[in-house]
């Protein structure tokens, strides 16, 4: 009888202890909405006070402290994008670790009260490779992208399956800090599928989220007639505000108006000065902003804080026929608030006045001191691996096609692509053409170097002997446009060789990722190195007796790769407007570290300096950004 009592009073705690987990879990969740009268969280009337950061361009250990900045600043929310390249690199391969671990960054979120507006693809721009789409997408030929076409929605749907798992915990209505969640990204300047954008809506809503559900339309939003989607508040991408909030007027009845990224700052084109980027009158967008606000608008600034874009993931742009392609720099510094190192700029505090006007309780935060800088001195390069000597261990697939093949064929997206070919005898003396170079290849004959060529030069050509030989095209992909209708013609690698006007049937092909460089073997970097080194990797060893963020510069070199304690930090270049490579200390340690780069063309001398600073390009002048 007493066993019967104990396991009843037993069974009774665990179902008390139940529901009052339940009614816990019940009475944390709580509601987000926007109506005619304005913008509800809880119940409770709110204003959006927003800041762009990307957990995916920022390391995790920093997470904290630019959401601590954020929230000084004024802020209640921040808002940010989800990469579907990064987390789903092939069709069937998922990642959430590291720097692509969201739910570490929601986590953080969550616990200081800051509210989320989340953009999850499946194409987000950000001056991201292919903007954010996963370039296994193109290996179809016939893929119709950001469309109802039943392939790319059967792929948005694997991926979004395992995406809900990730971020479903952290909806309102479950409790977390997602309030809204974004829509596709600036449809109406790419395309009218209403049906695609219904089924990306039912995709949220039949994950369980029951807050606020947004479309972003790029500026100006009066050249074009978003959608009108029922439950899909419209907001605005734009800078300067005033015209487009007559727009939203317009296309909202009566809901209040959103500004979801309200231009602060822009990604860097690659060989573009600081001065034509940095075009903004901050006077008088902080006039505009106060107005808007006083006027009960909503806002994100796009970005409170840009980090850098690690790896082979920048973006790149296809505008005019005079700049037909250009990549952006991997720094995503972006000139806003909070720069690339995380140090507090001059906007910060002219925004943080007007945003503490509207939410003056965040005057209670501190702002996170700047991180500690140091310079090591210099690094000298002194081994050295040609990558001729060391195709074998670098191509991560060969494959033998009687046509050519792109990069998404071969199943690797970044990095090289190898053509090689044997040209058979001719009757006389030939040209050869390559037509669509995608980005910049250099071509071999007999292993003399012809020359080097990129995507501007209209289908460029050369002669070769009559007697023929062996020709070898090495593509590097710059990155893939991230905006516009250019973008479904995203593969990288060459479209055709011609020989006078006859197609070449037979090449071998190589991928070489360079995801993994410990398969290199080094020598040690002789007297000529520097002479020689086309495609010629480098190493080299600095002492760190405590670690601290740090910048290297490498003027001695051309362009290139580079990485950190095995990091991909991504590419640098002689080209303005930014001269150095920013090295959070989260990647360094105590002792010796070591540098790694692949330099494409040539340089002067095998070593690079640090620095404290980062060093940019202002009209005919370099400048060190103290």
């Amino acid at each position: 009888m007493k066993n019967a009592l104990l396991k009843i009073t037993l069974i009774g705690s665990l179902m008390i202890g139940l529901a009052a987990c339940q009614s816990a879990q019940t009475q944390k969740s709580y509601t987000a909405e926007v109506n005619e009268n304005g913008v509800f969280v809880g119940g409770k009337p709110f204003r959006i006070l927003s800041g762009e950061i990307h957990y995916f361009r920022v390391q995790p250990a920093q997470w904290r402290d630019r959401l601590e900045k954020l929230r000084a600043c004024g802020l209640n929310c921040v808002s940010v994008y989800v990469p579907w390249n990064l987390h789903n690199p092939q069709p069937d391969e998922f990642n959430f670790e590291g720097i692509a671990n969201v739910r570490g960054f929601l986590d953080i979120c969550d616990e200081m009260g800051v509210k989320v507006l989340l953009r999850p693809a499946p194409y987000i721009c950000s001056e991201w490779d292919f903007g954010g789409l996963p370039a296994w997408l193109l290996k179809d030929k016939n893929i119709s992208i950001r469309s109802y076409d039943e392939k790319y929605i059967g792929a948005i749907k694997t991926y979004y399956k395992r995406l809900f798992k990730e971020i479903s915990p952290y909806y309102c209505n479950n409790g977390g800090p997602i309030i809204a969640i974004q829509l596709e990204n600036e449809y109406s300047s790419y395309g009218d599928d209403a049906k695609y954008i219904r089924f990306l809506k039912q995709e949220m809503l039949d994950s369980g989220f029951k807050g606020i559900l947004y479309m972003a339309e790029g500026s100006p939003i009066y050249s074009f007639m978003p959608l009108d989607i029922e439950g899909v508040w419209t907001t605005a991408t734009t800078f300067p505000i005033l015209k487009t909030e007559e727009a939203l007027k317009k296309l909202n009845r009566g809901k209040p108006l959103m500004i979801s990224e309200l231009w602060c700052g822009q990604g860097y084109r690659l060989g573009t000065p600081l001065d034509i980027v940095r075009k903004q009158n901050l006077p008088n967008t902080l006039e505009e902003l106060d107005g808007f606000l006083a006027r009960g608008g909503h806002v994100n600034l796009y970005m409170f804080h840009g980090g850098k874009t690690y790896g082979f993931f920048n973006g790149a742009l296809y505008s005019t026929p005079k700049r037909p392609y250009t990549p952006f720099v991997s720094s995503y510094d972006a000139d806003t608030l909070v720069n690339e190192a995380g140090d507090l700029t001059e906007k910060y505090y002219a925004y943080q006045k007007v945003f503490l006007k509207y939410n003056p309780g965040a005057k209670k935060y501190s702002v996170p001191p700047a991180a500690e800088k140091k310079s090591y001195g210099e690094v000298v390069f002194t081994k050295s691996a040609k990558l001729s000597d060391n195709f074998g261990r670098m191509a991560a697939k060969t494959v033998k096609s009687q046509q050519l093949l792109s990069m998404e064929d071969m199943g690797y997206y970044y990095g090289m692509i190898n053509y090689k070919a044997t040209i058979p005898p001719q009757f006389r003396s030939e040209k050869i053409t390559i037509s669509k170079i995608r980005d910049r290849a250099w071509v071999y004959f007999n292993g003399k170097f012809v020359g080097m060529y990129t995507c501007d030069n209209q289908d460029p050509s050369f002669e070769i002997p009559q007697e023929g030989g062996e020709l070898q095209i090495l593509v590097e992909n710059m990155g893939r446009v991230n905006a516009g209708a250019p973008m479904s013609d995203g593969r990288k690698g060459i479209d055709n060789v011609l020989i006078r006007t006859k197609r070449h049937f037979g090449w071998e092909i190589s991928s070489i990722p360079f995801d993994d460089l410990s398969a290199l073997k080094w020598k040690p970097a002789s007297a000529d190195s520097d002479k020689n080194c086309r495609h010629t990797f480098f190493k080299g060893e600095f002492t760190a007796d405590e670690v601290a963020d740090t910048y290297i510069n490498f003027d001695n070199f051309t362009r290139g790769y580079v990485w950190v304690n095995g990091v991909n930090l991504g590419r640098y270049d002689c080209l303005p407007p930014v001269y150095t490579t920013y090295i959070p200390k989260e990647l360094l340690k105590k002792g010796k570290n070591k540098i790694e780069i692949f330099e494409l063309e040539g340089a002067k001398s095998l070593s690079a300096k640090f620095s404290k600073y980062p060093i940019y390009q202002r009209k005919d002048k370099r400048v060190i950004m103290k």
